[in-house]
């Protein structure tokens, strides 16, 4: 009778950690919030977010890719394929749920506190704390040199008015100025944000999609548009 009642017991936990596992519930710690694509043509840093899991596509934009993600502080591996979105971003898409950054919906304010957050191996992250670049003669989606190289493909966090971390963009490379006429340089980063999200948002989909279930050799089933 002892071991009935524990069986009955042990079944529903089992049950409630599993879905707890894969549902991407707020129990999961949502501090990396970054990807590794490996992809047919090179490696690409990535954020994952409410859209999926968003990268530049400058080395594939279509085809098979391995993506190295966060659960938690948990380094995972998985396969997928990466879509052309039409935007500025290009989607790895995988099987399994990551951790879901939510976007920023409004321009950032002059004096948003930024980080540019990325994963240089797949296992650890670099954090950088980072400003908006704002001088005569500067405009657009800048933010000043913090004197430290940052790699194409760095995601962009705002801290939201809640105090949470929000998606503000992809690092997409470096610019020079040349500040005047003695030859002295600026230098700031360029990034997609905001309203390269908005692009994103602005591609038709098709819905509804129809479903069918995918059985996976490590015995998880997952539901996957009809081809």
């Amino acid at each position: 009778m002892r071991r009935s009642w524990c069986a009955v017991l042990t079944l529903p936990l089992l049950s409630s950690c599993a879905a707890w596992f894969f549902s991407g519930e707020h129990l999961v710690s949502r501090a990396r919030p970054v990807a590794l694509v490996e992809t047919t043509g090179g490696v690409e840093l990535a954020a994952t977010t409410e859209f999926g899991v968003l990268l530049l596509g400058r080395t594939a934009t279509e085809g098979p890719c391995r993506v190295h993600y966060f659960l938690g502080d948990v380094p995972l591996i998985e396969d997928g394929e990466l879509v052309a979105t039409g935007s500025a971003f290009t989607r790895a898409e995988i099987d399994l749920k990551t951790m879901s950054l939510r976007a920023f919906d409004r321009a950032l304010p002059d004096d948003a506190e930024l980080e540019a957050i990325w994963t240089p191996d797949g296992t650890a992250v670099r954090r950088i704390a980072m400003r908006l670049a704002r001088a005569p003669g500067i405009q657009g989606d800048l933010l000043a040199d913090p004197g430290e190289d940052l790699p194409a493909g760095s995601t962009l966090l705002v801290r939201a008015a809640d105090g949470r971390w929000q998606f503000a963009g992809l690092i997409a490379g470096r610019a020079t100025l040349q500040a005047n006429a003695n030859g002295s340089e600026a230098r700031y980063y360029v990034f997609a944000g905001v309203d390269r999200v908005r692009e994103l948002l602005a591609q038709p989909e098709k819905h509804p999609v129809d479903k069918v279930p995918k059985y996976r050799v490590d015995d998880i089933s997952v539901l996957k548009p009809v081809d």
